[in-house]
């Protein structure tokens, strides 16, 4: 086996072990068509902008969120990514574990 053939296989599991923990992140945090969501903006000084959008787009403020500046709010998935976009806003599944509350 040559060179490069070693170094693949040395690290092959580490790198199929990595790309498992990144697709199960993505899943946990993927966000529901309806419910509850976690609004992060990506930069300082617009969550007040972020929240307001949001509320335009049918969405119903259920409290601050474990990221400075973020807010969990439950609504139509669909309204609310196109009332904030144009908008720096991450749009992710509000876990409860993370922030607080019995799942919707």
């Amino acid at each position: 086996m040559n060179r490069i053939g070693v170094i693949f296989a040395r690290h092959a599991l580490g790198a199929q072990l990595a790309l498992v923990a990144v697709a199960l992140v993505c899943a946990a945090f993927w966000p529901p068509s309806q419910g509850r969501m976690l609004l992060v903006p990506l930069f300082p000084g617009s969550p007040n902008h972020m929240l307001a959008g949001a509320i335009d787009g049918g969405a119903q403020l259920l409290g601050s969120g474990p990221v400075p500046g973020s807010f969990v709010v439950s609504g139509d998935h669909l309204s609310v990514a196109s009332a904030l976009s144009g908008q720096a806003v991450l749009i992710l599944a509000a876990p409860p574990a993370l922030c607080g509350g019995p799942a919707a």
